[in-house]
């Protein structure tokens, strides 16, 4: 957390000095807890649990930044692949014992995470349903599907 006595400005911070803390330990990105203790999200993405064919999110009262990946992620999961998803409070032991996990966000899109704290999760590669989600949310922002073309077109309504 950006100590108090430091005038800094931006949203990011906290993620930055979170994410340089993850990676001089050796880890690849930090999870963010809420002050309950609950799942909120990483340094820079939104997190998706997968147990039993579910996929569990943090609801936004957890303190998750909402946007446009995770919307198109959860638009395509439950219309294209028909998958059930669950917004409710997520435990960090619950990640452990998860079939997959991911990240979505601007820069990740539709990134696989194998393990936490140095536990896989699944076994360790990209799983079943994330890949399923990877696939077609890279065939969907690069054009080639035409159901939805329009999230790659730019408009520019009303001028």
């Amino acid at each position: 957390m950006i100590p108090t006595r430091f005038k800094i400005g931006g949203h990011y911070v906290n993620s930055i000095l979170a994410k340089t803390e993850a990676t001089l330990s050796g880890f690849d990105e930090a999870i963010f807890l809420t002050q309950d203790g609950y799942v909120s999200e990483g340094a820079g993405e939104n997190l998706f649990l997968i147990k039993d064919k579910t996929i569990i999110m943090p609801p936004v009262t957890a303190n998750n930044l909402t946007g446009i990946t995770r919307d198109s992620v959860i638009k395509l999961a439950s219309e294209e692949l028909d998958i059930k998803i669950i917004e409710q409070n997520i435990r960090r032991s619950e990640i452990y014992i998860a079939d997959e996990l991911f990240l979505t966000g601007t820069a990740a899109h539709v990134t696989a995470v194998g393990s936490l704290d140095n536990r896989k999760i699944g076994n360790g590669d990209v799983g079943p349903i994330t890949k399923q989600i990877q696939e077609l949310y890279f065939e969907c922002v690069t054009g080639k599907n035409p159901k939805y073309i329009n999230w790659c077109i730019a408009t520019n309504k009303g001028k």
